[in-house]
């Protein structure tokens, strides 16, 4: 390896570097038009990277994703409603029916499209306004997820149903949460100002 600080020596049987004769010029002629391209277009300036693109979405397909994320969410409580309580013989704290169907079943799945919709209209508000809606995005997600995972330990609980009631609000934020940022991912645009 040579010294970058000593000039080429062929001791030790490297290849000299090659040279390129620098073009000729006038003395402090400039050798292309300066703000122009060879090819005739505008030079941007150089910036530090602080430009921010304006971020948008291919709505159309950002809401299918969002509906197949509410039917997952919509599954996830049916089965483990299903699950718990018809397969294991385990009680859940119910949900607050919402729709008054009177069914701790129906109260699971429509709570779950709820949270659902609600993550996918939070994401679409956050990547039309903010900066880095992935993250903000995120900190949503699991905050909302632990509120609603904390939920079944208010007031008078049993303790087995109130885990289990957790658990399952952990796993409909964890999918919630992959769904629609694996959607986000395939449908964010960046629109030039």
């Amino acid at each position: 390896m040579s010294d970058p600080n000593r000039p080429y020596s062929a001791d030790y049987g490297e290849q000299p570097p090659p040279v390129h004769p620098p073009p000729a010029q006038t003395p402090g002629t400039p050798t292309q038009p300066v703000g122009q391209m060879p090819d005739g277009g505008a030079v941007q300036p150089v910036t530090s990277g602080t430009e921010n693109p304006r971020l948008g979405l291919e709505v159309g397909r950002f809401w299918a994703g969002a509906l197949a994320t509410m039917l997952v969410a919509a599954l996830i409580g049916l089965a483990a409603h299903f699950i718990l309580e018809d397969v294991l013989n385990l009680e859940i704290r119910p949900q607050a029916d919402l729709l008054g169907t009177g069914s701790d079943l129906m109260a699971w799945i429509v709570a779950s499209i709820l949270f659902a919709l609600a993550a996918a209209a939070v994401l679409y508000l956050l990547v039309m306004s903010t900066p880095r809606p992935r993250s903000f995005f995120g900190w949503v997600v699991a905050l909302a997820t632990v509120i609603l995972a904390a939920v079944p330990f208010a007031g008078q609980f049993e303790l087995v149903p109130a885990i289990l009631a957790a658990f399952v609000w952990i796993v409909i934020g964890s999918a919630v949460w992959s769904l629609l940022t694996g959607t986000l991912s395939r449908t964010v645009v960046r629109r030039t100002p």
